[in-house]
């Protein structure tokens, strides 16, 4: 375990510190517990967009891309 100084805004510690309370831990915990969640997610979402992008087929991308419109002009309120 490391000691880290984190500076917060006063009003962001003071709701964080309000729902540590709700939830029966201590500030530092429950700071500890939202970054771990925050770091997961991150890196699952890296995880997920790596799988996906080995399945990539750039050409396939491209012809979709150039159908894009064909057939189906803008709008009237999309025009610039």
């Amino acid at each position: 375990m490391t000691v880290f100084a984190l500076r917060l805004p006063a009003e962001l510690k003071e709701k964080a510190a309000e729902q540590a309370v709700e939830a029966g831990v201590s500030l530092n915990q429950y700071i500890a517990v939202a970054v771990a969640a925050r770091v997961g997610a991150q890196a699952e979402a890296e995880r997920y967009f790596r799988t996906r992008g080995t399945r990539a087929a750039p050409g396939r991308a491209k012809a979709i891309l150039a159908r894009a419109g064909v057939g189906n002009p803008p709008r009237e309120e999309d025009a610039i």
